[in-house]
């Protein structure tokens, strides 16, 4: 096997670069696959009054030495893409967080999560490596400010103050508040050992490392542990449960055919949501999909089957629904943001 050559961190974010637009090639306009008739699909937002940013997907690099990168992967089926959380439910569930590119800059907007609602913009910088809606209605995000990015926060609901809480050489991005609200997490990424998840503590301003990984998902109740992403030297994204204060962890889910990323729990701690990818009965070609897993790693099922780009899963507050970003049934392939039923 030819030695796979290592990027520059600049060449690696390169590769991996969000988008407003899904995987070009089959153009299939009709809202749900088959297979979905019992999701009933809801649009929420509408092409032609914004760009919602979702992530790119696209066939491997050669140059790129995926086991050090921190975006979805399958060597055996030739896709990797971006799953940075670009969408985000408030903690009442009436509002939407969402990335829309407006001007070459990406920015975080806020709206009902109705079909109806109008969005108000909260930041006016140039956001890149996800978004997190927190207890304390702040919203926590990466901030582009090349060549380095900060995870920072500013007020859901009010004004355009922005707090930076991290600094430095850094590539942080995937922030999220632990159940107590007294940490941030995130994911701190480097060439040479790849992505790792950090914790801020916000009482005394302190970084610790945490473990391997990216992505990290929290488990409320436990403020020592959580689901995270990890790709292994095989070509593949798996699902972990890391407790780093104690050093346990173990994988949930790993699949010769399919890959994982974006964990997020259900309210109700039973089932995780995630992104993988699979390949369409439509189209035949690889795409990325929304799947369902118990925490214990049982009954992993597929829920979408659209042969364009699905990804970004959240909950309803009540677990009933789930909201995601969907490329799919428009002609340029544009996102937009998705509703469905969760019948399981």
């Amino acid at each position: 096997m030819e030695k796979i050559k290592r990027f520059s961190q600049l060449a690696l974010l390169a590769a991996v670069l969000t988008s407003c637009g899904g995987s070009k090639g089959v153009v299939y306009m009709e809202q749900f696959s088959p297979e979905e008739s019992g999701l009933n699909l809801v649009k929420i937002t509408d092409e032609a009054n914004g760009n919602v940013v979702g992530g790119a997907t696209g066939p491997l690099n050669n140059n790129v030495q995926y086991s050090l990168a921190q975006c979805g992967v399958n060597q055996e089926h030739n896709i990797r893409w971006t799953c940075y959380p670009n969408l985000q439910l408030s903690p009442d569930g009436t509002k939407l967080a969402y990335i829309a590119r407006n001007n070459k800059q990406d920015n975080i907007m806020v709206r009902n999560t109705n079909s109806q609602g109008i969005s108000t913009q909260r930041t006016f910088r140039n956001i890149n490596g996800g978004i997190y809606w927190g207890n304390d209605d702040k919203l926590y995000f990466a901030d582009n400010n090349h060549p380095n990015y900060f995870i920072c926060s500013v007020d859901a609901n009010q004004g355009s103050v922005m707090q930076q809480l991290t600094s430095g050489n850094v590539n942080d991005a995937f922030p999220v508040l632990s159940p107590d609200a007294n940490k941030v997490y995130f994911t701190r990424w480097t060439s040479s050992y790849g992505p790792s998840i950090w914790a801020l503590n916000r009482n005394d301003g302190t970084i610790s490392s945490c473990s391997r990984g990216f992505g990290a998902c929290p488990i409320p109740g436990d403020n020592n542990a959580y689901y995270c992403v990890r790709n292994n030297t095989s070509g593949r994204s798996e699902i972990w449960y890391v407790d780093y204060v104690n050093g346990r962890e173990s994988v949930i889910v790993s699949n010769v055919n399919h890959s994982f990323t974006s964990p997020a729990l259900s309210p109700d701690g039973k089932w995780l949501l995630l992104v993988g990818n699979a390949t369409s009965q439509i189209s035949k070609k690889e795409n990325t999909d929304i799947f369902v897993v118990r925490t214990d790693g049982t009954q992993l099922t597929q829920l979408t089957y659209h042969p364009c780009a699905d990804m970004c899963p959240v909950w309803s507050k009540d677990g009933r629904q789930i909201y995601f970003i969907s490329s799919r049934a428009n002609k340029e392939q544009y996102y937009n943001i998705w509703k469905m039923n969760f019948n399981l």
